[in-house]
């Protein structure tokens, strides 16, 4: 009867711990990457605020609080687009002062927000910290309007933040792939062209070398993700939106556009959405298109792949374990 009486106990006990094992495997939600104007009110104190917006943006009006960072501040922007590296993010060193000049630790909750109708800014900063090992950073839905919208206050005095020790031992996640590492992958891997139909098809707006797109690449134009008030569709929209452009979650993806931002917000998107193997290809067009050896296909259809080509080496993607505007 004691035994009996055991092994019940120890059943009961089994039971009450399988949905906490179960509650580690968190399901994709908004809530994951997203947080409303009433939420970021509420936490203002409690985290660090990005406004990812242009400078000029930023000066008439932002978050109190809120440090600046365009897009640029992350990545390589010297020379000309279309030159090797050309809007990539900065290596993991020079990264990881950035990000502690704006007083990030990883420590502190980070919320990021951009403006309706921009390139995605917010979900460019969003990706960049995520692959520098830094999971707790959301995403103000509807971005600037939305909290001005709920009645959140505007500054024009600029925030400077006491910057703080941050290093990156490695990328995390898988986030980026490189020119060599895609075009040695053409054919095994979902591509997927962020852009406008316009530039897809050949048109050329932010001083590309060539216009068109990369052989194979479907166009699904990032902002296919927001509803008409410029806040993200919730998760299963998403996945019916992605599956009708041929995507499945278990597809490895690579995502581009001109210079990887509009793309990085479209990566963390279907990641969030449940599309686990998205990447973003940070160099983008600029870079593909600025490389003559590389094929572009103009016009609607995506064309077929180009083969690796000899010069480019092939390179393994960062593994889970271990850069719009002049462009976008």
């Amino acid at each position: 009867m004691i035994l009996r009486k055991a092994s019940l106990l120890a059943l009961a006990l089994l039971l009450c711990l399988v949905p906490a094992a179960l509650a580690t495997e968190t399901a994709p939600s908004k809530f994951t990457l997203f947080v409303d104007a009433g939420w970021v009110k509420a936490n203002a104190s409690s985290v660090v605020l990005v406004d990812a917006r242009a400078s000029t943006l930023y000066a008439k009006g932002h978050i109190p609080g809120a440090a600046n960072a365009e897009w640029t501040y992350f990545a390589n922007v010297k020379g000309q687009p279309g030159n090797p590296g050309w809007g990539e993010i900065f290596p993991k060193d020079t990264l990881a002062k950035k990000i502690g000049a704006l007083g990030i630790n990883g420590k502190k909750p980070i919320v990021v927000y951009g403006d309706c109708g921009g390139w995605g800014q917010e979900g460019w900063v969003a990706w960049i910290l995520r692959l520098s090992g830094i999971e707790n950073v959301r995403v103000l839905d509807g971005g600037y309007n939305a909290w001005l919208a709920a009645g959140g206050k505007a500054s024009t005095t600029a925030t400077k933040p006491r910057a703080v020790a941050f290093s990156i031992a490695s990328f995390q996640g898988g986030y980026k792939v490189t020119t060599p590492w895609l075009a040695s992958k053409l054919g095994e891997v979902k591509v997927v062209d962020a852009r406008t139909p316009f530039e897809y098809e050949g048109g050329r707006i932010f001083q590309e070398r060539r216009g068109g797109h990369i052989p194979g690449a479907i166009n699904i134009p990032y902002d296919v993700v927001f509803k008409p008030d410029m806040t993200v569709r919730e998760v299963e929209e998403l996945d019916a939106i992605f599956k009708s452009y041929g995507l499945d979650p278990e597809d490895e993806i690579v995502v581009y556009d001109t210079a990887g931002v509009r793309a990085a917000h479209l990566v963390m998107v279907l990641r969030m959405a449940g599309y686990d193997k998205a990447r973003n290809y940070d160099s983008s067009f600029h870079e593909w298109a600025g490389t003559p050896e590389l094929e572009v296909v103009q016009g609607k259809e995506p064309g077929g792949q180009a083969p690796a080509i000899e010069e480019i080496a092939e390179e393994e993607p960062p593994q889970p374990e271990a850069a719009e505007g002049q462009s976008s």
